[in-house]
């Protein structure tokens, strides 16, 4: 596990977590960096280059390795949730904070505290009809530890594991959870604005990024 100093504090209101493999170790430790100027507690766990043993073992670099690790994601999240006690977020590891994440912390949110808050594609839309559509990015994702969040990422973690779900993106899979299993009604949800995940420039020219997904 990797750890930035913060993590040390005692009036941690949040924490980030990510899981990584090896070859991913660089990116890893960017983050970390960028964690530690912010002053924000976060945690990396790296994962083994093999998982599964005999002849369902699978190795880094393939897919059947990269849908595991994708498919294990809510039920990553939910057990940091439990560990730490705390709100957490999940992090990619290819993210880099320029600026602390005022968003994640108690009191944040002007009309109440929220289960959940995600990067939705469609929130910046003006057209109201697609913002109950959503379409998340789940590189950069809160979970509150509140009941409801919990119920969410455990329906989340038992959808990764059905049949057809089992090399389906995590991000798909909760949007299907949010726009045909009812979600959107059982959690209060918030819409990260597009400073904390900034991708390409062509999209978000002149952001000024809270978190960049690999340097835009």
């Amino acid at each position: 596990t990797l750890m930035s100093s913060q993590c040390k504090q005692k009036d941690n209101k949040f924490v980030g977590v990510s899981l990584y493999s090896p070859k991913y170790a660089t990116k890893t430790k960017r983050l970390l960096s960028s964690c530690e100027r912010n002053k924000i507690c976060c945690k990396a766990i790296e994962m083994p280059a093999q998982l599964g043993s005999g002849a369902d073992k699978v190795s880094e670099g393939s897919d059947e390795y990269r849908w595991q690790l994708i498919a294990m994601k809510p039920a990553f999240i939910l057990n940091q949730l439990e560990a730490n006690q705390l709100p957490v977020v999940f992090l990619d590891t290819d993210l880099e904070f320029h600026k602390f994440p005022d968003l994640f912390m108690p009191g944040s949110w002007p009309d109440g505290p929220r289960d959940v808050a995600l990067f939705n594609f469609w929130a910046n839309e003006t057209n109201i009809t697609y913002r109950h559509t959503p379409n998340i990015g789940s590189a950069v994702a809160f979970f509150n530890h509140t009941y409801r969040a919990k119920k969410l990422l455990t329906a989340w973690a038992e959808a990764m594991r059905y049949g057809t779900n089992q090399k389906a993106p995590d991000d798909q899979v909760l949007d299907t959870l949010f726009n045909q299993g009812g979600w959107l009604a059982r959690v209060s949800l918030g819409w990260l604005p597009a400073a904390y995940l900034r991708t390409m420039p062509a999209y978000y020219r002149g952001v000024q990024a809270v978190i960049d997904h690999d340097h835009g």
